[in-house]
């Protein structure tokens, strides 16, 4: 035995948890005792109590549960030694078998028997159990069995008389009233028995080689367990089983391995590894599956032939019919000293779920050590605050900083230094997208923000690859800047149907420009709103309204899934589509006449409406002056890229040599080299220069000016990732044939769905491939606020999509749990307006009133107006019929309360079917419905409100609100006499 140290459970003397060590080289037991000044404080230290020496190298070591400071140890010459450690000069009871020879285990019952395992002997036993109570001189065993057979380990199980003990190849039970085994298994795990303390029926053993096994003694005892006909020895398998757990320990040749099953936590056991790690297994118990019945049978008969293999495999793994048992959670615990040997669990006295250790080394110094433990449960609420619990308690984290004290600084400082953020897309186009332009003003002061202008991820997570983890990021920080938080910041400043407010609302969020490509979305989805307003994108009887580039260039095949484009549901031949492109674009006015198109298109129409779409369609004014706004911002690289776009590289020539830069104005010179050779065929050094210029320049647009001069082919531009979506379209649609572009546009659309980039809803519009491109969307940044928004412009209102519904019901129970109910409210008012199709129906009905008032005596509607005829009818139906001077009084207080028209719903203090008084208030005795509002408050609707009724729903009393709301910030309990309810703490 190389000393071990056991916590001796039920000898606990008060607060005080006492463990029984034995000395690394066997001579000595030692008792010690935790040590703690006060209770409430937990302490580490110990105490030696007494010890007992003079014996000749220990084996084993067992105590008494029932009987305090009783002690047994065994010794290598077969001696078994019985003491009270607690009397210094107690006797010491021997015990030894009749042949001499090592004993390898005890175990104390708690009716004072005591069983020792030894080795095989020729003429003695090597199971032996004798009774401590007899004090004889001649001790003889009260029984023993198994001859020629050595015995490795066993332990009585608690309050019984049972016995499990382990020799090299068998484990077997033993009740003491039978002399034949109550069963009897070959395994190879037998040293180390140890019962559960909190689940008796489980026990674990370990062999040799260090495999640990887990048994459950109902199953190996059980009346239908597999026994073989010829020895009747179990075949039973363990519940658990780790294949060389332990080798630690038996590469190094010790004898006995260091396994505890907790004392303070169920279902959890532990061991020493190399001498400074403590692991902890955390095992659940998975229940027996319930039968199947007759539905599932039928449906597992169906796919029978599918299942087979995978029913034969795991009948390999669990019986599902039966409980087994799983490893939940894995657990290291580093010593506080190195060169462990033993340890046992001590519980904490100021948490009785935490757990302590307590450790002895290869020195035979014991020491308690406290363990931190690991969170078992955490759960955020609905804005970021989490609480986590264990077994030191439970700890809520609330957000101090609230969201209106973050100023536009912290914002930026904050959004500059963190990596959690939404928007972190991975392609350069959303970083260098520039914004929309509108139909009859420049929008090119937004426009210029963009290139050079904004901060990039690449520049912003620079240098971060070597930086630790812990000190990159805040933990403030990483929650403040979760996606959830992110949706509610938006929701709390408006961020809804308005796309003007919706771009300001992302400007002033994020100041870096990292999200600047779902400020340009809005602002498209804004001018096709403005478009669709206007009614010019509805002619003919069709309505393009939301229709994206891709839509209009494919024509009458984008309408067939869409039938709430026209007026009749009728189908749209190639015809009337044309017919209505050409009514939009005359609307447009001599605007659209300038827009310069391949004169052998067979769709100019659908060019032009496509350009417009798009928003790449300017005059030659605008044009102008927009590339003079360009120059005067100091982009000329950019200016000259648009005058290229446009198919004018003089203008491009003359921009460069007139830049303040000498580098761009020597790049003129080598631009001007295109009006010499664009005519010519021959591969040119010049030609050579410009395109290795446009593979190695760092500007998109100078890459983009290059690559196009060098082969004069509009594709090397298109290929030029970097540009934005819109200007590339907008050369595709000004200079690419009818078949290229058809391809070209299918090529973009499918990578811009496929990537889930908003800024393709130009090229998809919101269409049900724009539907999908949004589904890619929220699968890569999970943003269902904005996918929900965006869809509900087109959904229902052309078409039906369960993706959109779901990120619907999403976004409002999102908006629910954080108590945003008005906000809510209104997402449903808006999209109801939304779904409003050009015919005038609409397609989402608003929602029925579910709150209103009703007449205890007719069960009326009372806040459900009626006219002056259907009141008279109802009231000469009533069983006392009222006179006509009654019925004027009735009305005069009804229009008393409506004289002002404030709402359609306001009632009198009586019912208005069948008079019936409605009741009074509990604090000025008024009937409800009585004018009450003085003169302290202009304010209409306030006044209404102070009328309005107020019901406790406990008591069944009632008040005007502004009397309730008086009383109550005074007293607690009901105003009424002899009521003792609290009403507005319910």
């Amino acid at each position: 035995m190389t000393g071990s140290i056991t916590r001796a459970l039920n000898w606990d003397y008060g607060y005080e948890q006492q463990f029984i060590a034995v000395t690394p080289i066997g001579d000595e037991v030692i008792l010690y005792q935790t040590n703690h000044e006060d209770p409430g404080v937990e302490s580490n230290s110990l105490i030696k109590l007494n010890n007992k020496s003079g014996f000749d190298n220990i084996q084993c070591s067992s105590y008494s549960y029932i009987n305090k400071g009783i002690i047994g140890v065994g010794s290598h010459n077969s001696t078994v030694s019985i003491f009270d450690i607690n009397l210094t000069s107690s006797s010491v009871l021997q015990l030894r078998p009749k042949q001499d020879r090592p004993c390898n285990s005890i175990s104390f019952s708690d009716n004072n028997l005591i069983v020792a395992g030894y080795d095989k002997g020729r003429q003695d036993n090597s199971l032996q159990i004798w009774n401590i109570e007899d004090q004889g001189e001649n001790k003889r065993p009260l029984t023993s069995y198994l001859p020629n057979e050595a015995i490795l380990s066993t332990i009585f199980y608690p309050d019984q008389s049972n016995i499990i003990c382990g020799s090299y190849k068998f484990l077997r039970e033993f009740d003491l009233r039978s002399d034949q085994p109550v069963f009897q298994m070959a395994t190879k795990c037998t040293l180390g028995l140890n019962i559960d303390h909190f689940q008796n029926h489980l026990f674990q053993s370990f062999s040799e080689d260090g495999s640990l096994a887990i048994w459950d003694r109902r199953k190996l005892t059980s009346n239908n367990v597999k026994k073989s006909i010829a020895s009747g020895i179990v075949q039973e398998t363990p519940i658990l089983q780790f294949s060389k757990l332990l080798n630690d320990f038996s590469s190094r040749k010790v004898q006995h391995p260091c396994v505890r099953y907790s004392s303070i936590r169920k279902g959890e056991f532990a061991a020493i590894f190399n001498g400074d790690l403590i692991r902890r297994w955390h095992t659940g118990n998975v229940p027996p599956a319930r039968s199947l019945n007759q539905k599932t049978l039928t449906f597992k008969s169906k796919h029978e032939a599918t299942l087979q293999s995978l029913k034969q495999q795991s009948s390999l793994l669990y019986k599902p019919n039966e409980e087994s048992l799983f490893v939940s959670m894995v657990l290291d615990v580093q010593t506080d000293y190195k060169k462990v040997i033993s340890f046992d669990y001590s519980p904490d006295t100021a948490s009785p779920t935490s757990t302590n250790f307590v450790c002895m080394r290869q020195s035979g110094t014991v020491f308690r050590m406290p363990v931190v433990e690991c969170i078992e449960n955490i759960d955020f609420n609905p804005i970021n605050e989490f609480s986590i619990t264990g077994p030191e308690g439970s700890m809520t984290n609330f957000l101090e900083k609230p969201v209106e004290n973050l100023t536009n600084e912290n914002l930026k400082e904050r959004n500059r230094s963190s990596l959690a953020k939404l928007g972190d897309l991975e392609n350069n186009e959303i970083e260098s997208e520039t914004e929309m332009s509108e139909d009859d003003e420049s929008a090119m002061t937004s426009e210029m923000k963009n290139v050079n202008g904004g901060f990039s991820d690449k520049h912003l997570y620079e240098g971060y690859e070597d930086i630790p983890l812990n000190t990159l990021l805040n933990p403030i920080d990483i929650i403040e800047n979760d996606l959830c938080n992110t949706i509610r910041k938006r929701a709390e400043m408006g961020y809804a149907f308005d796309c003007e407010n919706n771009s300001k609302i992302l400007e002033q969020l994020d100041l870096n420009d990292n999200q600047l490509f779902l400020r340009n979305t809005w602002k498209w989805l804004g001018l096709a709103k403005k478009s669709l307003e206007k009614g010019t994108m509805i002619s003919e009887g069709i309505d393009l309204g939301y229709q994206g580039v891709l839509g209009i260039w494919k024509g009458i095949e984008e309408l067939q899934n869409n039938q709430n484009r026209t007026k009749d549901s009728r189908n749209v031949t190639d015809v009337w589509f044309s017919q209505a492109v050409k009514s939009i674009i005359s609307q447009k006015g001599k605007k659209t006449s300038g827009i310069q198109i391949p004169s052998d298109s067979e769709k100019k129409a659908q060019r032009k409406l496509c350009l417009i779409v798009s928003g790449w369609y300017l005059t030659s004014t605008e044009l102008e002056q927009k590339l003079q706004t360009l120059v005067s911002m100091g982009l000329s690289e950019k200016a000259a890229g648009w005058s290229v776009f446009h198919g004018d590289v003089s203008k491009a020539i003359e921009i460069l040599s007139t830049s303040k830069k000498e580098r761009l104005r020597l790049m003129a010179t080598a631009v001007a080299g295109y009006l010499a050779y664009k005519n010519s065929n021959i591969n040119s050094p010049w030609k050579d220069q410009c395109r290795k210029m446009a593979s190695e320049l760092d500007d998109p647009y100078l890459r983009a000016i290059f690559a196009f001069i060098a082969d004069d082919d509009w594709w090397d531009v298109l290929d030029e990732h970097s540009l934005p979506l819109r200007e590339r379209l907008g050369v595709a649609l000004r200079f690419l044939s009818d078949k290229d572009l058809t391809v070209y546009l299918y090529k973009i659309a499918d990578t811009v769905v496929n990537k889930g980039e908003l800024e393709g809803l130009i090229l998809t519009g919101i269409t049900p491939k724009g539907i999908e491109l949004l589904q890619n969307y929220v699968n890569r940044t999970s943003d269902v606020q904005t996918a929900s928004l965006i869809a509900s412009y087109a959904c229902p209102r052309y078409f039906n999509d369960q993706r959109s519904t779901h990120w619907i019901d999403c976004y409002r129970n999102l908006l629910n749990s954080w108590g945003y109910f008005s906000i809510r409210a209104k997402f449903d008012v808006a999209r109801s307006k939304l779904s409003k199709t050009f015919t005038g129906e609409t397609v989402i009905k608003p929602r029925p009133k579910q709150v209103y008032l009703q007449c205890q005596r007719c069960n009326r509607n009372l806040s459900k107006f009626k006219n002056q005829s259907t009141i008279n009818s109802n009231i000469k139906a009533a069983t006392s019929p009222p006179t006509t001077n009654s019925q004027q009084i009735l009305m005069k207080q009804f229009n008393k309360l409506n004289k002002n028209n404030t709402t359609q719903n306001q009632i009198t203090n009586s019912c208005p079917y069948c008079r019936a008084p409605l009741p009074r208030c509990s604090i000025c005795l008024l009937s409800m419905g009585t004018e009450i509002t003085s003169n302290e408050s202009n304010n209409k609707m306030e006044n209404t409100f102070k009328e309005w009724f107020s019901y406790c729903l406990t008591c069944n009393h009632c008040y005007h609100a502004i009397h309730a709301q008086e009383w109550f910030s005074k007293h607690f309990k009901c105003p009424v006499p002899d009521c003792n309810c609290k009403c507005n703490s319910k």
